[in-house]
């Protein structure tokens, strides 16, 4: 009786249905403030400091950040394609803006990688070293490549169960398979670049696998809310999820302790099923405890927000000005593993403050004068391109 009151009370302070997936953005909120202390850390602290064991820690936790950020991504695509589902079986205007926007992410993810500011050099001088880092599968090419992918999937299915089924199915072989594909030897049987896709050879930080399964999970998850919110059981299915969540964390814990392995030696942290599922449901949990949150609040924070919908911006901003690009030097050239705990700290907030500023700026500026920030985007990206082809060295 206790509980159904809870629900009932819950679903009395239901916010406006013109904002029930804030928590989206929160959860991205979340995952850009520890993204950027974990890039800052990890490029200005002191290598004594991080061979300390407590240091261990720090990147066991930081782990879910990816996650959380790919988990989000799926669960946005999901949202939107499901509730706009006959306008994105067949092509038209807005399946245009969404592939060119997945194929700009693609290219946005192999320029941060570029060894030179010349296409000619990089043919003519990039080392073998060289052409794996700038081929390697980041967060942008895992992200825009599944979610081109999912694009696909919907023109061929055209149905909305068979392509939720298909992504469910296509999301568990990926998980499962995961340990295999990491421990096979690719190299030479396969294009560098597919290679890169595929595993970490290639020294890939988010291959496709295990990677684009956090998306298609979110997929997944994004199909079964939009399904609960036309019921008005959203409050309903998060609260349920928590439960659900928290015992597959249980089930996943104890399958790590099993007496057996039915894999091969393989990449335990990246690529076991047991610490897929943890993560995700840390970060299902998360989701959905900021879902229930949000229940209570009039008046949600505008800056976290914010942020949370420009994190694909944040991220470009934030790599550029820790680890740099080829158009300038990052922190970790300027300054380096030098820093104590509280020199990382204290870079840390300067590196924030001057994100959120940039953020705050730039989301003004798109609001207030749409052509101009068009233009912006646009000129930008031409004089890249152009500079790239036409330097000569």
């Amino acid at each position: 009786m206790e509980q159904e009151w809870f629900l009932r009370s819950l679903q009395q302070r239901m916010v406006p249905l013109n904002r029930r997936f804030l928590f989206i953005d929160l959860l991205r909120f979340v995952a850009v403030i520890f993204m950027i202390e974990g890039h800052v850390f990890d490029a200005l602290l002191s290598t004594q400091i991080k061979s300390y064991p407590h240091y261990y820690i720090h990147d066991f936790f930081h782990g879910f950040v990816a996650p959380a950020f790919l988990f989000s991504s799926g669960v946005a695509y999901g949202v939107s394609t499901i509730k706009r589902w006959e306008e994105h079986i067949r092509w038209g205007p807005r399946v245009t803006q969404r592939v060119g926007r997945f194929l700009v992410l693609i290219g946005i993810g192999y320029a941060l990688h570029l060894p030179y500011f010349s296409l000619r050099k990089t043919i003519a001088e990039a080392t073998p070293a060289e052409i794996k880092s700038l081929l390697q599968s980041d967060a942008f090419q895992c992200i825009a490549v599944t979610l081109l992918l999912l694009q696909v999937a919907v023109f061929l299915t055209r149905n909305r169960k068979l392509f939720v089924g298909a992504v469910a199915s296509v999301a568990a072989a990926i998980i499962f398979s995961a340990p295999l594909v990491w421990s096979a030897h690719l190299t030479g049987r396969l294009p560098p670049w597919l290679v890169s896709y595929l595993n970490a050879e290639n020294g890939s930080w988010f291959p496709l696998i295990p990677w684009a399964a956090y998306v298609l999970c979110g997929v997944v998850f994004g199909y079964i809310f939009v399904k609960a919110s036309q019921d008005r059981r959203t409050v309903f299915l998060m609260s349920a999820n928590v439960v659900f969540s928290l015992g597959i964390i249980l089930l996943a814990l104890t399958a790590m302790y099993l007496p057996f392995d039915v894999y091969p030696a393989h990449d335990f942290w990246k690529t076991n099923p047991s610490m897929f599922f943890v993560r995700l449901s840390v970060v299902s949990v998360i989701a959905s405890g900021f879902f229930l949150a949000e229940q209570f609040i009039k008046s949600p924070p505008e800056i976290p927000l914010l942020m949370g919908r420009e994190s694909l911006f944040i991220y470009i901003v934030h790599l550029v000005i820790v680890y740099g690009s080829v158009l300038n030097q990052g922190l970790s050239q300027w300054i380096g593993p030098t820093l104590n705990v509280g020199q990382a700290l204290g870079m840390f907030v300067l590196v924030l403050a001057a994100i959120t500023l940039t953020t705050v700026l730039w989301s003004q500026l798109k609001t207030k004068h749409g052509t101009a920030a068009m233009w912006i985007r646009t000129g930008g990206a031409a004089v890249f391109v152009f500079e790239f082809i036409r330097r000569p060295w």
